[in-house]
């Protein structure tokens, strides 16, 4: 893959996003807001205040054909050292959560661990498989976060989102088609979520919520740099066994590391780069392929290259 070099900027987009409340930024080093610490910058970083600001925003791009991606809590991207071209949209600012009886709705900018704090102060349960998903909600609805006990969406009731036109949509949950590691929504912005809860013990939740931190920590390194799992399990399979199995555990290119924690997580030491890890990768899955004829895939979103 090469960087992707055709995009020439044909405007200035904060004169464009002027009836925009929010911020526009030009040139914002993109590593130190990737869960890896990896990356180099964006020609214009959008921050947004408010929903119809989105859309707004969106409706901008589409008009003067400006690429863009949105950056939530940057755990399953690998961005290129030398940056990306176009825009990157965050939703940082939209981060309320709204509570009707036993029913939340919460804006995509709101981090996973205050929405489980959230949860569990005021007692309601349902979420707890989803603990210690280094995501906003919007990337975690947008890729279906999971754990091996759950998935976002096993308690989603509806999904508010913006199209690639610029408008605000509606969809319930059965009119969404998520599979593994992907909500099915088809390059729109989610704005918010609304899930079912049910009524509990906040000490209870908490039990919960404790157990299931214990065990990821146990068998994930949470507290490294990372982007979480780097290739699809194969199906029948596992990706961390096999690149166990195949020798990988330990291995380094520069300051990225196979974990020797969870095989299919690759760790920044301190100093790494995306090209140290994009060699890692391509190494790991070499060793996978000769020991056991799998080819893996990657599971990470690559953003700067073509």
């Amino acid at each position: 893959m090469g960087l992707l070099e055709t995009y020439l900027p044909s405007c200035d987009l904060a004169a464009a996003l002027r009836g925009m409340q929010g911020a526009v930024r030009q040139n914002v080093v993109l590593a130190p807001l990737a869960h890896l610490r990896v990356g180099g910058p964006a020609d214009w970083f959008v921050e947004p205040f408010h929903a119809k600001d989105v859309a707004h925003a969106v409706r901008v791009f589409r008009d003067n054909g400006i690429p863009w991606r949105i950056l939530g809590g940057g755990s399953n991207v690998l961005i290129a050292d030398e940056g990306v071209r176009g825009a990157v949209l965050s939703l940082g600012n939209l981060n309320r959560i709204t509570r009707d009886g036993t029913t939340i709705r919460v804006e995509a900018g709101t981090t996973m661990a205050s929405l489980l704090r959230t949860t569990r102060e005021q007692g309601l349960a349902g979420l707890e498989t989803l603990t210690g998903i280094p995501a906003q909600l919007g990337g975690a609805v947008a890729m279906n976060a999971g754990t091996r006990d759950g998935e976002t969406f096993d308690r989603l009731t509806s999904v508010t989102l913006v199209d690639p036109e610029g408008n605000l949509v509606e969809r319930s949950r059965s009119e969404c088609s998520p599979v593994y590691r992907d909500g099915g929504l088809a390059g729109h912005v989610v704005l918010d979520a609304t899930f079912a809860l049910e009524k509990d013990d906040p000490r209870a939740i908490f039990d919960r919520f404790s157990a299931s931190l214990k065990k990821r920590n146990a068998t994930q390194p949470v507290t490294k740099h990372s982007v979480g799992c780097v290739f699809r399990n194969p199906k029948g399979d596992a990706a961390g066994r096999l690149i166990e199995a195949s020798g990988c555990k330990n291995l380094s290119v520069g300051d990225i590391h196979v974990s020797d924690v969870h095989a299919n997580y690759f760790v920044n030491l301190g100093v790494g780069t995306c090209a140290q890890f994009r060699q890692l990768m391509a190494e790991v899955r070499r060793r996978v392929f000769d020991h056991s004829g799998i080819h893996l895939e990657p599971e990470v979103k690559f953003w700067g290259f073509s």
